[in-house]
Formats: C-alpha cells, sequence, structure tokens
C-alpha cells in the first residue's frame, strides 16, 4: 500500500462523515492522534468538541436547538493508562468498560453493531493506541450493515504494530456523499504525517470540505516521556 498526503486523503471525499487517523510523526518520536466530525444538516452540525479529563466529548454548540442526543452528543475520545481509545459514537465508553475489565479490543467488538440510524447505518469506528516504552501498537475497527437493510453486520479489525516514522493510518465512515450515505470499505488508509501539531491541524482543517466540517481534534504524545499536546478547532468558535 502506497501512503498518500495526509490532507490529500482527507480532502479526497466531500463528506467522509466522522474521521479517525492514527500514526507516528516525520521524525519518529511521537504519536499522532486525531479525530473530526462533519455535518449536512443544521442538527449535525451544531455540534462542538470540548477538553474532558484528558480526553474530548461532545457538546450542542445551542442546546435548545439539539435532538436525537443519543447519536449525536458522545465522548469520542477517553484515555487511560498508556491508551488512548476513539470511537464515533456512545459505543466507545461501552468499549473502555470493556477494556478495563480484562477483556481484549477484539472480545469488546464482538457484540457492536451500526449505529441505528436508517437507511444510513452508519459505520461504527473504533481505535486504540497503546504507547509502550518508544514503540506504540495500533488497532482499528470498523463494524458496518453488509446489506441495504441493516439485516448483516460485518466487523472489521486491523492492527499495526511498530509503524515506521512519518506514516499514519486513516478510516472514516461514509465512502462518498449520497443519499442514503454508503458505508467506507477496505483497508484503513495509508497516509503520511509530517510538520508540527499546528501543521497536522492546519493540514487536515483546510482540506475538510468547508461546507461540512464541524469539529476536529489533534494530538501528539511524546513516546519517550508521554508528555501530550492537544488542540481543538470549532467551526462554531
Amino acid at each position: 500500500m502506497k501512503a498518500i498526503s495526509l490532507g490529500g486523503a482527507v480532502g479526497r471525499v466531500s463528506y467522509p462523515g466522522c474521521g479517525m487517523i492514527a500514526g507516528r510523526s516525520a521524525d519518529g518520536l511521537s504519536a499522532v492522534i486525531a479525530y473530526f466530525i462533519m455535518g449536512r444538516s443544521p442538527l449535525t452540525k451544531n455540534r462542538v468538541f470540548l477538553e474532558e479529563g484528558g480526553g474530548v466529548k461532545i457538546e450542542p454548540f445551542i442546546k435548545s436547538a439539539m435532538r436525537d442526543e443519543a447519536l449525536l452528543v458522545y465522548s469520542p475520545v477517553l484515555a487511560f493508562e498508556n491508551k488512548v481509545l476513539i470511537g464515533n459514537g456512545s459505543h466507545t465508553e461501552q468499549i473502555y468498560g470493556s477494556l478495563s475489565s480484562g477483556k481484549s479490543f477484539e472480545e469488546a467488538l464482538s457484540s457492536l453493531s451500526y449505529i441505528p440510524d436508517a437507511p444510513n447505518f452508519t459505520p461504527r469506528l473504533t481505535g486504540l493506541v497503546t504507547m509502550d516504552g518508544e514503540s506504540f501498537n495500533l488497532k482499528m475497527s470498523l463494524v458496518k450493515s453488509m446489506d441495504p437493510y441493516g439485516a448483516s453486520v460485518g466487523r472489521y479489525t486491523y492492527e499495526y504494530e511498530n509503524l515506521p516514522a512519518g506514516t499514519g493510518y486513516y478510516l472514516h465512515t461514509c465512502a462518498f456523499d449520497a443519499n442514503p450515505l454508503p458505508a467506507f470499505s477496505g483497508e484503513p488508509i495509508q497516509v503520511s504525517v509530517s510538520g508540527s501539531i499546528f501543521d497536522i491541524v492546519a493540514d487536515v482543517w483546510e482540506n475538510m470540505n468547508a461546507e461540512n466540517k464541524v469539529s476536529l481534534w489533534v494530538r501528539t504524545v511524546d513516546l519517550k516521556t508521554h508528555k501530550s499536546m492537544s488542540r481543538i478547532i470549532n467551526k462554531n468558535r
């Protein structure tokens, strides 16, 4: 698989839905982790990211205008021990509970299904970054409907160890903009990662579709000291 530029990967689809990115910085010294959300309706655009307890939570920008909170308002990023867990729905907390009880990533995903938002049946994305000393491992999962009616479920898990410097993987929910929205298919996209956290934030944000982008979170973690730096951009703020 040949890596493509991070900005090029994000910008190749006008509506990728939600997306997660994880990899190693160009100098090989840091883990790079990112998550973003997009929206096509006033309801899905009415959201912002806020930092909370080392992670991220989504809140309505205008609370009186929000509905369907169970699907739209959740904690997409949870940090614990030497791990960062990412997900595009309330299942992030469910996976966190399973991991905390000693279950493996795969066991935690075994009962997961797609998001019940027919007719789209949006896939559930999950990512787990585990930092061990100066190395880190990455697992990504896609759980989606395998037919237009939501009758069957497909679960796909991908694992990457000891990524080379400047390499990451990008996974998003929607293959392209349509009605209903078609699910992403295939392996996570290999991307090249370069520059500082500010360069990465700019590269992703500037290549997200201007009409559909809502919020972006990026974190870098020094693999030697495990000190982290995070940045959030909200279109509504």
